[in-house]
């Protein structure tokens, strides 16, 4: 797919929004085969190690970190108020184009080359030494 957006734009791509870190690597392995590889902002998601280390390196410019442990603890919140018969506390609503859906949504945090160690790394997700 990246191959076939360089070519169709004459190499001239701004920015790359990737739907996770996987993604984002395979349009770097594509934009380096043109020689652009780090002069494109390229995002991800999942703060993936192969990212991280690609974020550190300066090929990648950022992931999306959703936190495992808050992700696990609202899930099994949420699993025991429904197993209680409760209503699941939400925060908000999403309309699927249906119905307005009771949610409860919890803060991504954007991982960049400045705060891999505050972030994933303080978190326990990946050692400092992986990196």
């Amino acid at each position: 797919i990246m191959e076939n957006a360089l070519t169709a734009n004459n190499n001239k791509i701004d920015a790359v929004v990737a739907s996770n870190d996987a993604t984002a690597g395979g349009a770097i392995q594509a934009l380096s085969a043109q020689g652009l590889s780090g002069k494109v902002a390229i995002s991800g998601q999942d703060a993936d190690l192969a990212g991280i280390k690609r974020i550190a390196a300066g090929t990648q410019t950022m992931t999306v970190y959703k936190p495992i442990t808050l992700l696990a603890n609202t899930a099994a919140e949420i699993a025991v108020e429904l197993g209680n018969g409760q209503e699941p506390k939400a925060d908000t609503t999403l309309n699927n184009g249906l119905k307005d859906v009771p949610s409860r949504l919890l803060t991504p945090i954007d991982v960049n080359k400045n705060n891999i160690k505050d972030t994933v790394v303080k978190d326990g997700f990946h050692k400092e030494s992986e990196l």
